[in-house]
């Protein structure tokens, strides 16, 4: 996929983008390549598919309408910020804080933050279930939003205490999720969880490859 193919999907499932969010997406994936080759932030087998496997599967949540055009989001395990970046290019109203333990890749996602955007947009260092000890978080976000980062049961562990009362979590994923699934619901039997195919207009690859989107709420 090339840059016109991508703001031609993003264009045709209603998310038209300017010249200005194309132009910090080129810099944005550009970066990436060139730091990747210093720091492992993609598969090096999908660099040549850069634009489809992870800029557009980072924004397929926006696409589907899954995330408020505004508030704050936070972004687990982050990893060079996919999916945090691609989705504060294309809804640059949130406000987005990206998240890793690890040092490098923390220091390295900041960077390449500094280059899209000056404000709402930020990368910090930390473990995902020590956010919880700090109140700045707690209960502070309209989504959690997460890419291929940990088991389901997990992932709404660490975020369930730091979403905002009608928030939800957003987990990008591949594979058998049945399993994984009823392991979370035996510990959270109170989550509302939903798998979601990728259908979008413009590529079946994600339905081919059988990426899914699982969203979670708990509503009263």
């Amino acid at each position: 996929m090339d840059p016109v193919e991508f703001w031609s999907i993003c264009s045709v499932n209603g998310v038209p983008l300017s010249h200005e969010q194309m132009d910090q997406f080129a810099r944005y994936a550009e970066d990436l390549l060139y730091w990747n080759d210093q720091i492992n932030l993609i598969s090096r087998r999908d660099t040549p598919h850069i634009w489809g496997r992870h800029l557009l599967h980072s924004i397929t949540p926006v696409l589907m309408k899954l995330l408020p055009e505004s508030g704050r989001i936070l972004d687990i395990g982050t990893g060079g910020g996919l999916p945090g970046i691609p989705i504060k290019i294309t809804l640059p109203k949130l406000d987005v804080t990206m998240l890793d333990s690890i040092a490098k890749k923390a220091r390295t996602t900041a960077m390449l933050a500094s280059h899209i955007s000056e404000h709402g947009l930020r990368a910090i260092r930390e473990r995902a279930e020590e956010l919880v000890n700090d109140p700045q978080h707690v209960e502070a976000y309209e989504a959690v939003v997460a890419r291929a980062v940990a088991p389901l049961v997990d992932l709404i562990g660490w975020a369930k205490p730091l979403l905002k009362p009608q928030g939800s979590i957003v987990a990008l994923k591949g594979g058998a999720l049945t399993d994984e699934i009823d392991h979370a619901l035996h510990k959270f039997p109170e989550a509302k969880i939903q798998i979601l195919d990728i259908e979008i207009r413009g590529t079946d690859w994600f339905t081919q490859e059988n990426k899914r989107i699982v969203t979670v709420r708990f509503d009263s």
